[in-house]
């Protein structure tokens, strides 16, 4: 037997023995099938100029993109960036806790969060990122609470960037050299 192979051997055998000590608090798995919490969530923190059903397809997709999520997958360099980068863990580790958070403060006030009012919801809300320390929109989807998080997925997607400037930039889409030169058209 080679030495290395015995120690590989000797070290992912005693692994069961020596990770429950050091590893991290298991966390339930966040569940996006009809979450409805979610969704209110995403009427309360998103623009409510997109109304209900813009809110709701806004969440659905943040759901959508949470499942195929796959922690490791390599990012892409861009322009100036040569070094390899991996994208990190599931953000959603800790989603299905702070959601039930927010359920559970709302019934401390007298009614489910989706029965409440738009102002009561914020105060909820607002409460919660205190508590998690979630003072900005992080550049992409970090785990801190995920009323942040699903701002991010949407502010820094292309659809968000035109709400945000009231321009229809579609900085995914390809203009073509023509139209280059030419300011975006207001969006609607």
């Amino acid at each position: 037997m080679k030495r290395r192979t015995f120690f590989k051997w000797t070290l992912s055998s005693s692994v069961p023995f020596v990770a429950p000590r050091w590893a991290p608090a298991q966390t339930r798995p966040f569940t996006t099938d009809g979450d409805a919490t979610l969704r209110e969530l995403a009427a309360v923190v998103l623009p409510s100029s997109l109304g209900r059903k813009g809110t709701d397809e806004i969440a659905d997709r943040f759901a959508e993109w949470l499942r195929g999520y796959k922690a490791g997958a390599e990012m892409s360099t861009g322009y100036g960036f040569p070094r390899k980068q991996a994208v990190p863990e599931n953000p959603s580790a800790r989603y299905a806790d702070q959601l039930e958070d927010l359920e559970r403060r709302a019934r401390a006030i007298g009614s489910p969060f989706a029965s409440l009012d738009m102002t009561a919801k914020r105060r909820l809300v607002e409460a919660a990122l205190a508590g998690a320390g979630a003072d900005r929109i992080p550049a992409r989807p970090d785990g801190k609470h995920v009323a942040t998080d699903i701002m991010s997925f949407y502010f820094h997607s292309a659809d968000g960037e035109d709400v945000l400037y009231a321009a229809a930039i579609r900085r995914d889409d390809c203009r073509g050299l023509p139209s280059s030169g030419a300011r975006p058209a207001p969006v609607r």
